[in-house]
């Protein structure tokens, strides 16, 4: 981590983060669970999605930004107990891409999500 007495040789924290950006973009594909069907009592079939998250490095941001997709949204019924692609990101996603990223390199310091 950048501060004035470890400036790690850079005038300011944006242009020590700026050295430290990897690629581009990365994109990634997680599957997820999901309740196809909700029988009741405890009692589902279960059905598997994808999420396609892509990472971006956003100059303006001074870091990596997140976007996410899942492209079979129209197979995950609401009425059967499910969330939204956004639920799913929090809930299933996010921790698996945390753990990519770590390891990838980009840390908390470098992502702006």
């Amino acid at each position: 981590m950048w501060s004035e007495s470890n400036n790690h040789g850079f005038e300011n924290e944006q242009d020590y983060i700026f050295s430290r950006k990897k690629e581009d973009s990365y994109t990634f594909t997680y599957s997820f669970e999901f309740i196809e069907k909700n029988h009741g009592n405890d009692n589902y079939d279960i059905g598997l999605a994808d999420m396609v998250v892509r990472v971006d490095w956003s100059d303006s941001e001074v870091g990596y930004t997140v976007t996410y997709d899942v492209p079979e949204m129209h197979r995950i019924d609401p009425s059967q107990g499910n969330g939204d692609a956004a639920s799913f990101y929090e809930y299933e996603v996010s921790s698996l891409l945390e753990s990519d990223l770590d390891n990838l390199g980009i840390g908390y310091d470098l992502r702006a999500f």
